[in-house]
């Protein structure tokens, strides 16, 4: 009898001892799990707004190639100033469906801000005029999207300086 309770006391101990690593073990795994998702959003993030400040930026320069064609042939608008910004009609519908697709990973005040501020510097053309350009022009608008720019970069660096902290964490 002094056996069989010695051996079941045994196995009782045994039991706790495997119960109690595998918790350890499963505390371990779900930290790593947690840790390694949260790097993938963060990555996401930074991968997202770094495909919109280049779509911004091919705005930008897409502005700076037809000034210079446009100077040289009668096409040049008397309106266009150096601030004054044409963007596709292409061009803004995918920005607006690329930050709507993607509005989990964008700092949506940010580009609520954009959006009014560009709206309310839109010039009203003869849609003609507008078809015939293939785009809408924004009065200083150049300065808009330079500052968005600057915004996404300020943002990509906080998102950096995040995913540096989560790396460290043990």
């Amino acid at each position: 009898m002094y056996i069989a309770i010695v051996s079941l006391i045994g196995v009782v101990i045994g039991a706790l001892i495997a119960i109690i690593g595998t918790n350890i073990n499963n505390r371990f795994i779900l930290k790593e799990l947690d840790k390694r998702t949260k790097m993938a959003e963060k990555m996401k993030e930074i991968d997202v707004l770094v495909l919109l400040n280049k779509k911004v930026h091919d705005i930008l320069q897409k502005r700076d190639v037809e000034l210079a064609s446009a100077a040289l042939g009668a096409e040049y608008q008397s309106f266009d100033g150096f601030d004054d910004c044409q963007i596709t009609i292409d061009d803004y519908i995918y920005l607006q469906s690329y930050c709507a697709q993607n509005h989990y990973y964008l700092p949506t005040f940010m580009v609520d801000k954009f959006f009014e501020n560009i709206g309310h510097r839109k010039i009203v053309l003869d849609p003609q005029e507008v078809r015939r350009i293939g785009a809408y022009t924004y009065q200083s608008g150049r300065i808009v999207l330079e500052a968005f720019s600057e915004e996404i970069n300020q943002v990509i660096e906080d998102r950096k300086i995040e995913l540096k902290q989560i790396r460290e964490l043990k």
